[in-house]
């Protein structure tokens, strides 16, 4: 027994084998490390003979194949599904011995072998087999299996129905007997060469004949299965009825002589172009378009007719070709310019369709027309210049729309809380102080709406209004128009601007700008602290800089950076907030030439910086 075991040690780890025995006299169960890892316990788990057989599904089969090789002494061998401590299916093979003393049975032993790999193999064969019969008996089209002969093997129901034939009639006969006589040769040609493996498979359009007689037009696709030596063992035939598009076919070409004869009354030009070769047929109005006599276009090649075409316009019409060619697009359309023979740009429409196509879905032949659409093109590329210059004037009515809104909502404003200020005051020193700044202020919205009415005049012209400003007193002069507001908060203001920094811009624009980005200062300060505002210009090589720095509320840019300057965009709960002002400022910025950006910390304040070109 021992030695059994040893061999059976040996031997195991090579075959993946689980060995197992049991002593009928002294109940002795012996286990191996396969047998562990098939039920999947672990190697301090006790497995009793009662748990393995409580593991099989079918536990009375197991228990049977047992005791009938205790019972008879003959060696038995069973599969059985089972399930794992740990939940898994399995499939085993089984296999059982046994030992007599004196008749008697004192020990059984075996092997168990994990088999779900191959179950599952011959599973998915069965089912793989299952599924190609299923496509075979019920597919939509002709489908047949063929000796090497020619003899029928195998027909689906739509065979038999193209065909007129029951299946057993069908049997009885071979391909040869349906195929018309005028493509049999070639049909047994393309046999001979692929069971000479000359060809992986071919197919070819032919007639049969129904069993009432009449001819049926039959596209044949065929490949060959041979054995794993590769012999040829039968080939695989799929037979589509073809007959309505061949005799669609002969009315297309009925059709298109009665097309030719419409064509020659108009003034399209047409052209047929063999996809493959490249070589084309125009008619005379074609050359005519161009400005050509036909015999002047010597060689007959469509590459030759696109090389007419514009180069900026060729990228464009190759991609319209190539949609038609995938079949993307029924039609090709494309409206490009190509070269008349006096040297000018004609605007011309090509229309075409592919009506051919090879085995490989490659076009073969495709039909087109040219037509001369230029006095069309002029006319809408007049009307789109006119619609840009309507559309830049609403742009600019829309932006100063906005100016008027924000520059005068920040005067009237300042003036507004001037004039509650002189009627609350009682010392008329004060009073007279506030009537100073009333001066001021209106003086600054005098000059305001010098500035708009300037942009008024300018853009009635479709310009920019741009001057030499100073951008200190600039500065300076929009710290005057926010001094109530900015008293209001206390805050702390500091420019750093040099008096010599000038740059050329519109004023209301700059006006505008500096209004926004202070004002939001304020709306946006953090209340828990003294607002700072910081205001720098300096310049970098011909760029000049503009910097304004408050310690507000900040910004999230992560969350809302990528919107930071669209229109009707907040980012905040600020009764006051529109989402005009960064829009506005973006906008008027890039007018100008220029760029701003914005860097903000939440919770510690925001820095707007704008370069002026």
């Amino acid at each position: 027994m021992h030695k059994k075991l040893e061999l059976y040690e040996k031997v195991t780890p090579l075959a993946q084998l689980g060995i197992w025995q049991r002593n009928l006299i002294t109940g002795e169960i012996y286990w191996n490390e396969y047998i562990r890892d098939i039920y999947e316990v672990g190697p301090e788990d006790y497995l009793t003979l009662n748990d393995a057989s409580e593991s099989y599904l079918d536990k009375e089969a197991a228990c049977e194949m047992i005791e009938y090789a205790i019972s008879t002494g003959q060696p038995q061998v069973g599969e059985f599904k089972m399930l794992t401590v740990k939940g898994t299916f399995k499939w085993v093979r089984m296999r059982v011995n046994t030992t007599f003393e004196d008749d008697q049975c004192t020990e059984i032993y075996g092997t168990l072998e994990d088999i779900t790999s191959q179950v599952s193999m011959i599973r998915a064969l069965e089912e793989r087999e299952e599924k190609f019969h299923q496509a075979f008996d019920h597919a939509p089209i002709g489908m047949a299996i063929v000796s090497t002969e020619g003899h029928w093997i195998k027909v689906n129901n739509s065979l038999c129905s193209l065909l007129g034939y029951d299946e057993d009639e069908f049997l009885k006969h071979t391909f040869q007997e349906f195929t018309h006589p005028d493509d049999l040769d070639i049909d047994l040609s393309y046999m001979h060469r692929l069971l000479n493996k000359e060809i992986p498979s071919y197919n070819m359009e032919k007639r049969y004949f129904h069993k009432d007689g009449h001819q049926i037009w039959i596209y044949l696709s065929v490949t060959l299965v041979r054995d794993t030596d590769g012999l040829p063992l039968y080939f695989i035939s799929q037979i589509k009825d073809i007959t309505e598009r061949k005799r669609s076919t002969e009315i297309l070409l009925q059709e298109r002589q009665r097309l030719d004869n419409i064509i020659k009354s108009t003034q399209v030009g047409t052209w047929e172009w063999n996809v493959q070769t490249d070589e084309t047929i125009h008619n005379k109005r074609s050359a005519a378009i161009f400005g050509y006599h036909p015999n002047e276009i010597v060689a007959n090649m469509m590459n030759t007719w696109h090389n007419f075409i514009h180069p900026d316009d060729r990228e464009i019409n190759f991609a319209e070709l190539e949609k038609c060619f995938k079949k993307q697009e029924k039609f090709y359309a494309c409206e490009c310019r190509m070269m008349h023979k006096n040297g000018s740009w004609l605007w011309v429409e090509i229309r075409g369709k592919v009506i051919k196509w090879d085995d490989n879905n490659n076009p073969i032949l495709m039909l087109g027309t040219y037509a001369d659409i230029h006095q069309r093109k002029t006319m809408e590329q007049e009307r789109k210049k006119a619609m840009e210059v309507i559309s830049g004037q609403n742009g600019r009515l829309l932006n100063f729309a906005h100016i008027v809104s924000h520059n005068l909502r920040s005067h009237t404003g300042n003036i507004q809380m001037l004039l509650d200020m002189i009627n609350h005051e009682t010392e008329e020193d004060e009073k007279q102080k506030m009537m100073q700044m009333l001066v001021i202020n209106t003086s600054n919205l005098q000059q305001t709406l010098s500035h708009l009415n300037e942009v008024v005049d300018v853009h009635s012209k479709g310009e920019y209004s741009k001057k030499i400003l100073n951008l200190h007193k600039e500065v300076y002069r929009m710290l005057e128009v926010l001094s109530q507001s900015l008293r209001q908060v206390n805050a702390i203001k500091i420019v750093e601007v040099d008096p010599d920094i000038n740059i050329q811009y519109d004023p209301a624009y700059l006006e505008s700008i500096l209004l926004n980005l202070v004002t939001n200062c304020v709306k946006y300060r953090d209340t828990d602290r003294q607002l700072h505002i910081h205001i720098k210009a300096y310049k970098e090589g011909n760029i000049v800089v503009l910097e304004i720095t408050d310690n507000g509320i900040g910004i999230d840019l992560k969350l809302h950076g990528h919107k930071l300057f669209g229109m009707y965009k907040t980012f905040h709960d600020n009764n006051d907030a529109r989402g005009i002002g960064l829009f506005l400022v973006k906008n008027q910025v890039d007018a100008m030439g220029g760029k701003i950006e914005a860097s903000s910390v939440l919770g510690q304040g925001t820095t707007f910086r704008i370069e002026f070109s």
